[in-house]
């Protein structure tokens, strides 16, 4: 089914704005647990990044290559073009990459229809885990990285809690809004 261009615009401009804004707050919390440049122990745009894209397919991933790159021209230590551009292809697409192989490997169902707390777990594993290692071979590919394995363990550590941080707070939010609801 195709998405109507001005519900496209919607999407890919709210979760790039959404996943910039969370990406600015994650600095101002947890910037004392970063690893090294781009890698930190808790990294809750993660949790963005996975809802998006499954809730939103490519147009989810294209809003992450955005706020990605909007992150990226803030930041001065970002000098080479190229590194930038793949590094946030690789961050709205590896969640899309990861979205396949779930839909392949998994009881996932495209319209996540049945997801249970068991197959979230296992997307998120996966998701982190396809993310950190081709973030890790990129950058070890263009020289800014010197410890692979300890950057790849530590970057699929942050993305699983950056997610699961995500993924509970807005649980809580969902069981506080159905609780004021009822009154």
């Amino acid at each position: 089914m195709r998405m109507p261009l001005q519900s496209a615009t919607l999407i890919v401009g709210l979760t790039a704005l959404v996943y910039a804004g969370f990406f600015f707050v994650n600095g101002l919390l947890f910037s004392v647990f970063d690893h090294a440049p781009g890698v930190m122990w808790i990294f809750i745009p993660s949790g963005v990044r996975l809802t998006n894209t499954l809730l939103f397919g490519r147009w989810g991933a294209l809003g992450i290559v955005l706020g990605s790159l909007m992150v990226a021209f803030q930041d001065p230590r970002l000098t080479d073009p190229l590194t930038v551009a793949v590094a946030a292809l690789i961050s709205g697409f590896a969640p899309l990459l990861a979205r396949q192989i779930c839909l392949s490997l998994t009881d996932l169902k495209v319209d996540l229809d049945q997801l249970t707390a068991h197959s979230l777990l296992r997307v998120v594993l996966i998701f982190s885990s396809v993310n950190a290692a081709l973030q890790q071979v990129w950058f070890a590919w263009r020289g800014h990285s010197d410890d692979v394995l300890s950057n790849f363990l530590i970057m699929c550590f942050g993305d699983i809690a950056g997610t699961l941080f995500v993924l509970y707070v807005g649980r809580g939010i969902l069981a506080l809004d159905a609780r004021l609801r009822r009154g």
